[in-house]
C-alpha cells in the first residue's frame, strides 16, 4: 500500500472514529466534548433530582450552605447535609421561606435572606425541597 494510501485511511477511519463518539462538527471538525449534559438522552433523569437542584443553583444556597449532593462546600450557614437529616419536608420549607422561625443549632437569625418565598414559585420550592430531601444526601 502506498503511503499516501495509507495516510488517507487512517484520517477517515479516525474521521469516522470521532463521528461515532459525537466528536465531529457538521463541516467535519472535532470539537472537545461538552461539559453540558445531554438531555437528549432516552434514560429519564430523576426530575426531583435535576429539577431542585437547578432551583438550588439559580437561588445561590451553595453559597452558603455545605450539600454533598450538589457538591456545595459554603459555610455560612448550616452543613445541610447535617442539619436536614430526618427533617421532615414542611419543616425544611418553612425553614426556607421563613428562616428566622427556627434556627439550626449554632446559627442565629438574621442571616438568610427573608424574601425567598417570593424569589421562587410554590412548584419551584417544591422542587427544591424534594431534592433536599433526597435519601443519598
Amino acid at each position: 500500500m502506498r503511503p499516501a494510501t495509507a495516510a488517507a485511511l487512517v484520517l477517515v477511519a479516525a474521521a469516522a472514529a470521532l463521528a461515532v463518539l459525537g466528536l465531529a462538527d457538521a463541516d467535519g471538525g472535532s470539537s472537545a466534548p461538552s461539559s453540558t449534559p445531554d438531555r437528549s438522552s432516552s434514560a429519564p433523569a430523576t426530575p426531583a433530582r435535576h429539577d431542585g437542584e437547578a432551583v438550588w443553583v439559580a437561588q445561590g444556597c451553595g453559597s452558603c450552605h455545605t450539600l454533598a449532593a450538589a457538591g456545595s462546600t459554603g459555610v455560612v450557614g448550616p452543613d445541610l447535609d447535617q442539619t436536614l437529616r430526618g427533617m421532615p419536608a414542611a419543616d425544611i420549607r418553612t425553614s426556607i421561606v421563613d428562616p428566622s422561625a427556627v434556627a439550626a443549632a449554632g446559627y442565629g437569625t438574621g442571616t438568610m435572606p427573608e424574601d425567598y418565598a417570593s424569589r421562587m414559585s410554590e412548584a419551584e420550592l417544591d422542587r427544591l425541597v424534594a431534592f433536599l430531601r433526597r435519601p443519598e444526601r
